[in-house]
C-alpha cells in the first residue's frame, strides 16, 4: 500500500556539503540491509530505497536487525507467506499508541479501534489495546503519513515493528476502510507478508513478484497458496468497498502464528490493564488452583486470581488447563459462592470485570453505568437493560450526546420499546452537533459540539 513512483537513494553530492561520516555510516546500513535482502530472495525490482529507509513490497519497512534475522532462519520449501520474523512468546499485549496528529482524524481514529478488536476478537496469544495504556509488554506508534496508503515494517528481535504510518488522505474513506488498512499495517508488524506476494497485480492490476526465497515468505499451512481479489486482508492494495473483516484464510494464519498452541500462563496478564476493552478475548493457561482470592460468581473481578476463577465456573478441571478469558463491564456487585472445591467472596461495586469458558454476563441496567467514562473507547460496546421508559432527557437523532438518558435514547432508535427491554449502547465520538426529533413517542433535543456519543441497537 505504500506507493513511490520512483527508488530514491539518497547519496552525499555537491548540495549536501559536510554530510561526512555519519551520512557514510548510514549507506553501509542501507547498502547492507539491501545486500540481505537480496541473499534472502527478494528481486531487485521489488526493494524500495526512500528517504534513507528500505522498504519491501511498497509498504514493509525493513530494519538492519530484520534483515539479518531473515539470513538466519532455516531453510523452507519454496511453497511455504509469512516472514521468517515473529513476535516472541514474551509479547502478550502491543499497545498501539496513536500520536496527537493521528487523532484529529477521525476516520482515522475509528479504523484503529476497529482494527484492534479485529484482533482481540480472534482469542490469540497476542492482545491489542489503543494506548495509552498500562501492562503493555510492546509498543507501536500509529503516526500518520501522506497518501491514502499505509506503511509499517516486519518484527525483528522478537518485538513488533514499532511503527506504522497510515494516509491522511483515508480520511475522505469509511471506517471500514481504515479498519482494513489499520488490519493490514498491524499484520505486516507482527510478521505477515502480503497474501498476493507472488503477483501484486491480483489486487493492485499492476506489479510482479515481490520474491518467494523460501525464508522470506513462507506458505502458512491451511491457508491457500493462490491469492484472488479480496481473499484476504492482507493483499497488497485495498478497493473502497472493503469491510474491514477477517476472511476464513486470515484466520486460519493468524491461529497458526499466534493461537493457542504455546499459549502464555494467565499469571502473566495483567486483568485491569483491559479495562473498557469489553468482549477482549485472552486465551492462556493454568497450571492449577493458585490459592489465590475470587470475588464473584460466573462474572469475576477483575483482581480475582484467573486460574481459580477457572476452577470456579467450571471452565478447567483443579488439575489445570486453557482457559479462554473475556473482559466484561465492571458490576454493580459480585456474588460469592462455592463450586469445585473453590469458594469466592461477595463483593459491592468495581470497575472492570471477567468471565470464562464463554460464559454470559447477566445483564446490568443500563442505569447503572457512567457512559461519559468510556470517552475514546469507541467501539465498546455494553449491553444492558431497561425498564418501563416514562421519561429522559436526550439530545441527538441516531447518535446521541453521552449524558443522553440511554433507556429513553433506546425507544427513540427504535432499539425498544417504551415497555423497556434489552438494548445495546455503542461509543461513538463526540460530534460537532445534534439534531432533535420526534420518534416512538420520544422527543429528543438539538444541541452543539460535544466531546462524546453514543448509538443504540436492539
Amino acid at each position: 500500500m505504500f506507493k513511490k513512483t520512483a527508488v530514491l537513494a539518497v547519496t552525499c553530492g555537491a548540495l549536501l556539503a559536510g554530510c561526512g561520516g555519519d551520512l557514510q555510516a548510514e549507506q553501509a546500513v542501507q547498502d547492507e540491509i539491501v545486500s540481505n535482502l537480496l541473499q534472502a530472495g527478494f528481486p531487485a525490482s521489488d526493494i524500495l530505497v526512500s528517504d534513507g529507509d528500505v522498504y519491501v513490497g511498497r509498504d514493509a519497512h525493513v530494519t538492519l536487525e530484520a534483515s539479518r534475522e531473515m539470513l538466519q532462519a532455516p531453510p523452507a520449501s519454496e511453497e511455504q507467506y509469512r516472514t521468517t520474523n515473529q513476535v516472541g512468546a514474551g509479547v502478550t499485549k502491543i499497545c498501539v499508541n496513536p500520536t496527537a496528529d493521528f487523532n484529529t482524524y477521525n476516520m482515522l481514529s475509528q479504523g484503529l479501534n476497529l482494527a484492534i478488536a479485529n484482533y482481540n476478537e480472534r482469542g490469540l496469544r497476542l492482545t491489542f489495546a489503543r494506548g495509552p495504556s498500562t501492562g503493555c509488554t510492546a509498543n507501536i506508534t500509529a503516526q500518520t503519513m501522506g497518501g491514502t496508503g499505509g506503511s509499517a515494517g516486519f518484527p525483528s528481535g522478537g518485538m513488533p515493528y514499532g511503527i506504522i504510518n497510515i494516509g491522511t488522505g483515508l480520511n475522505s474513506y469509511s471506517a471500514d476502510v481504515n479498519e482494513h488498512v489499520i488490519t493490514h499495517e498491524l499484520g505486516h508488524a507482527i510478521g505477515f507478508r502480503h497474501s498476493d506476494y507472488y503477483n501484486r497485480s491480483i489486487s493492485c492490476n499492476v506489479g510482479g513478484d515481490e520474491g518467494d526465497a523460501g525464508v522470506g515468505a513462507i506458505h502458512i499451512p491451511g491457508t491457500p497458496t493462490t491469492a484472488v481479489v479480496g481473499g484476504s486482508i492482507m493483499n497488497s492494495c485495498f478497493r473502497d468497498s472493503e469491510t474491514g473483516e477477517w476472511t476464513g484464510s486470515d484466520i486460519t494464519a493468524l491461529n497458526a502464528l499466534y493461537g493457542t498452541t504455546g499459549v502464555a500462563s494467565c499469571s502473566t496478564y495483567n486483568v485491569p490493564s483491559y479495562r473498557g476493552q469489553n468482549g477482549t478475548r485472552i486465551q492462556c493457561s493454568c497450571a492449577g488452583a493458585t490459592g489465590g482470592t475470587v470475588w464473584g460468581t460466573d462474572v469475576y473481578t477483575d483482581d480475582s486470581s484467573v486460574c481459580d476463577a477457572s476452577i470456579h465456573a467450571g471452565a478447567i478441571p483443579a488439575s489445570g488447563g486453557t482457559v479462554t478469558l473475556t473482559i466484561q463491564p465492571g458490576q454493580s456487585s459480585y456474588t460469592g459462592s462455592t463450586r469445585n472445591g473453590i469458594t469466592t467472596n461477595a463483593y459491592g461495586a468495581w470497575g472492570g470485570s471477567f468471565t470464562v469458558g464463554g460464559q454470559t454476563p447477566p445483564v446490568s441496567a443500563c442505569s447503572s453505568y457512567n457512559f461519559i467514562s468510556y470517552r475514546g473507547q469507541n467501539g465498546t460496546q455494553i449491553r444492558c437493560s431497561c425498564p418501563a421508559v416514562s421519561g429522559g432527557t436526550v439530545w441527538g437523532t441516531d447518535l446521541y450526546t453521552d449524558d443522553s438518558n440511554a433507556c429513553a435514547a433506546g425507544v427513540h432508535a427504535g432499539a425498544i420499546p417504551a415497555s423497556g427491554g434489552t438494548l445495546t449502547v455503542t461509543i461513538r465520538p463526540g460530534q460537532s452537533s445534534y439534531t432533535g426529533t420526534t420518534r416512538n413517542g420520544i422527543t429528543t433535543l438539538s444541541y452543539g459540539a460535544w466531546s462524546g456519543s453514543f448509538s443504540i441497537s436492539p
